[in-house]
């Protein structure tokens, strides 16, 4: 049966790409997508309003790469319908920890961590200016990194259209944080390695962690099982315990 279904998942994979289609739909798409990013509403303090064009470009690479990846694993469909009807940028971390909460209907006067630098609500995508992000989150820093931080947040609505809605499927918090690094491809480049002993403790562990540790480990087990069967199985109750059988073997 493992073998039956990982040639399904492979025919699938090339049947859904069409090469020569996929290149004459991006060709005739790509002005369209510009207009499309073009249309998002992008509201800036005005300490940034001269980098409106800069701020536009940001979200048209992070768009671009979402729909790339969804051609990939023939998820398209699922990008047809926009994410976000607009994107705001803030130079003011209190005022977009305010902003954030009130979008997403809490209590304003929770503390959010430096660290939590955007978020993608109610087809809302907030975040702060690339210079604080960098500042206070200084493990993230790379080639494109703000960019890849408005994919990052995009990507988790994906995997939750991917699951038809349901958030309580996209399992612990290691794997979904780990999807959208991989979606984002944050951290590409990094040189950690882990051990199996330090894999499983960050697995069981419920509390948020490294970034840059659960991109070793999403990455580590999509080298061992299919992305897509990891997703469905991510629902489970034992989905970690089944996983670490798979490292002790």
């Amino acid at each position: 049966m493992r073998q039956l279904f990982i040639y399904i998942f492979l025919f699938g994979t090339i049947s859904c790409n069409n090469p020569k289609q996929d290149k004459d739909m991006r060709k005739a798409g790509s002005q369209l997508e510009i207009k499309e990013t073009l249309s998002i509403r992008l509201i800036l303090p005005e300490s940034l309003e001269d980098r409106r064009h800069e701020f536009q470009n940001y979200i048209y690479a992070a768009r671009k790469t979402i729909k790339s990846f969804s051609r990939k694993y023939c998820w398209r469909e699922l990008t047809i319908d926009e994410f976000m009807d607009s994107v705001i940028i803030f130079d003011d971390k209190k005022k977009f920890n305010t902003a954030l909460l009130k979008i997403a209907g809490a209590d304003t006067s929770i503390i959010l961590p430096d660290t939590y630098c955007a978020a993608l609500e109610k087809r809302t995508l907030i975040s702060v200016s690339p210079e604080f992000y960098s500042k206070v989150y200084p493990e993230g820093i790379e080639e494109r990194s703000f960019e890849k931080l408005l994919t990052h947040e995009i990507a988790h609505q994906l995997h939750i259209r991917i699951l038809k809605g349901n958030e309580e499927g996209m399992g612990p918090i290691w794997f979904y944080e780990g999807f959208a690094i991989y979606v984002a491809d944050q951290f590409s480049d990094s040189d950690i390695v882990l051990s199996k002993k330090e894999i499983m403790e960050i697995m069981e562990n419920p509390d948020r962690g490294s970034y840059i540790k659960y991109n070793y480990i999403f990455r580590y087990f999509t080298t061992k099982i299919p992305l897509k069967e990891l997703i469905v199985k991510a629902k489970n109750e034992n989905f970690n315990e089944e996983l670490i059988k798979l490292i002790q073997e």
